[in-house]
Order: C-alpha cells, then structure tokens, then sequence
C-alpha cells in the first residue's frame, strides 16, 4: 500500500514542478513588459527560486538581474548576477517565453555582464597536492583557477606579498604556489586573489580564500604539527645506562681561608678593644691627675669597649664549627642496560613507521 502511495507521489511532484514553472513564466512574461512592475517581479521571482527545478534557476537569476538593474538596484543585480555567472557559469538560458524585444534587452545585459565582470568559476588545489607527507613535503602546491573570461590574474599573501601572477582564462590553469619552510606548520593560510579582465582592466574584482591544512596521524601517536613533534601514546625513551656512586673514604678538612675571613678577623677586633681598654683608658683613669668628671666618663668608656671585646671574641668563637668540613671521596659505577637499549630500538622504528603515516589534506576555502 505504502509503496502504491509513494508512486503516484511522484508524477503529482513532477506535474507541481511543472505548474511552478509555467507559473513563474507566465507572471514573468505578462509583467516584464512594464518596468513599473520590475520591482515587485524581481521580489516575486525570489520567493518562489528556492522551489523551482535547478534547470530554471539560470535563467530566473538572469531575469532578477536584469529587474534589479532597470530598477536602479546595483547591489542586488550583482549579487544575482554573480551567482548567474558563477554558481550557473553563464549558461545558455531559454527566454522564447518572453517577447522579442525584452528577450533582446535581457541577452545584450548578459553579454555585457560576461565581457566585463569575471566569475571564479574554480579554485582548488590540484589533484596530486590534495594530499601530502607532512615531513617530506612538496616545494610547491599547484593550484587549479579558471574564471569564466581572460584576466590577468595575481596572488598575494595575507600581508599583500606576490606570491605568483599569470594569465587564466575559461580553461583550467594550474598555477604554482611557492612554499615557505613552515608552510604545513600552519593549519590556515589566508590569500587574496585579484582578477582584471584583459579587455577591461580597470574592472579588477577582488576574491578571498584560504587553504585550510587537515592532519592525518596514527591513532596510537600524539602529533603537533607547530613543531613537527611525532610520539607514541604511552611510550618514551628510556635511560640506556645506570649510575650508581659509593662513598670510598671521609676525612675532616680544616678551612684555613675561612677561618682568616671569619675567625681570626673578629678575634683581632675583640683583643684590639681588650688591650685598649687595659692599657689606655685604665692607666688614665688611674692616673691621680685626672678630674673626677673625666674618671667618671672613662668609666662609662671602659665598660662599652669590654662588652664590644666580649662580644667580637664569642662571635669568633660561635664560627669555630664551620671551619671543619667533612669531606667525601666517591667513586661511580656505570651499568649498560641491554632492555632499555632494545625499547629505545623498537620505538624508533615504530615512530619512523608512524611518520610515514602522517599526512596533510589540503583544501581551498573561499573566504565571503
């Protein structure tokens, strides 16, 4: 039953597809005839483009064109225009539907549109550069471009450095793109491609893309393409040698630079303030000549200069210990490890394998 449903669905599809057709023809060729109308027409015919059969839309995009053009509407006829062009590649359009005179306006627009505005009508990488090894990779990468009339053409880098130039015209040309050593480091690379039409120069169009880089890899490998870095989930290189050190002997060692640094400085310092203080300041204290207000200042003297001797003589004493060091004299004791050395061997193999492995997809991506 179902399938006695779906069968007679599909010539009510077709006879729909076909009153669509006649529909838009028989609107298009009663109001086309008055430019008042083209307005409203070229509105009309958009609505109802997305559900027309594709053999039409080529030439229901040259007719909204054409309305938008009469209409003083340049942004809508080249956008239009451009997809007739382009995404149709200017293909033959049957307009006997129309009358004699309208259908004479309409081909000298499309003539006109196609002598002076060029369409991209391809732009990929070339067959054998679709796909290449990341880690012995082409000096090059040809490029597939046809346009839909003569332009010379040139290809600038994102920050505007020629990159190649040439001449492209209706049949596919393969241009040469020279490659910098970090090419396939990068997953994106933007471009700027600029066509002039060779019989009207001045009307150079201006098209963005990209080529975008898609890498490949083992699913056991970790893989970064910034650096070129390839490794094995799970594995790494081992140690191919062990080390072991013994103490052989200990002796104590005494720092006899340190100690004239540290030790004998303060101990001379403190004997300095005990000897002034024993001889100078006593002797003139004892004397029966000095005044009793300089015995009492001296008093006070006195007992500053034998704290200062107490102190500079225990801080010598406190740095004692670190004058002896301990020293020890060891030996190391290096020992081959063969399993290592063989891991070490059968992971270098694996990762030459694996880098054989990894690989770039290339693709040109039209920037809007």
């Amino acid at each position: 039953m179902a399938k006695k449903k779906w069968l007679l669905a599909v010539p009510v599809l077709f006879l729909a597809l076909a009153l669509a057709a006649a529909d838009w023809q028989g609107e298009t060729a009663a109001r086309i005839v008055r430019e008042a109308d083209y307005p409203q027409l070229a509105e009309s015919l958009q609505q109802q483009f997305p559900q027309l059969p594709d053999k039409e839309k080529a030439a229901v995009s040259l007719i909204i064109g054409y309305c938008h053009s009469r209409a003083g509407n340049p942004q809508a006829e080249l956008s239009w225009m451009n997809r007739y062009l382009g995404e149709f590649r200017a293909a033959a359009v049957n307009l006997a539907f129309l009358p004699v005179a309208v259908r004479q306006k309409i081909q000298k627009f499309r003539q006109s549109w196609q002598q002076e505005f060029p369409v991209l009508w391809e732009l990929s990488a070339a067959p054998e550069n679709a796909e290449v090894d990341y880690y012995d990779p082409p000096s090059d990468l040809k490029l597939r471009l046809q346009a839909s009339l003569p332009c010379d053409f040139q290809l600038l880098a994102r920050d505007g450095t020629p990159v190649a130039k040439g001449v492209v015209g209706t049949s596919v040309e393969t241009v040469r793109l020279p490659l910098g050593a970090d090419f396939f480091k990068t997953a994106s690379h933007p471009f700027r491609l600029l066509l002039s039409p060779r019989k009207a120069p001045e009307k150079t169009v201006e098209k963005y893309f990209s080529i975008e880089l898609d890498y490949a890899f083992p699913d056991e490998a970790e893989f970064d393409p910034q650096v070129g870095a390839l490794t094995l989930k799970g594995r790494a290189p081992r140690p191919e040698q062990e080390t072991q050190t013994r103490v052989v002997s200990q002796r104590t060692r005494f720092d006899k630079l340190l100690f004239k640094k540290t030790v004998l400085k303060e101990l001379l310092i403190g004997a300095a303030f005990f000897v002034v203080n024993a001889t100078l300041i006593t002797s003139t204290i004892d004397n029966p000549d000095t005044s009793l207000f300089a015995k009492s200042s001296l008093f006070g003297t006195r007992r500053v200069f034998t704290l200062a001797g107490v102190g500079f003589s225990l801080s010598a004493l406190s740095k004692v210990p670190k004058l002896f060091k301990r020293e020890r004299v060891v030996e190391e004791d290096t020992r081959e490890l063969p399993e290592a050395r063989a891991a070490n061997q059968a992971l270098e193999r694996d990762l030459s394998l694996a880098r054989k492995k990894v690989r770039v997809r290339v693709a040109v991506k039209a920037i809007e």
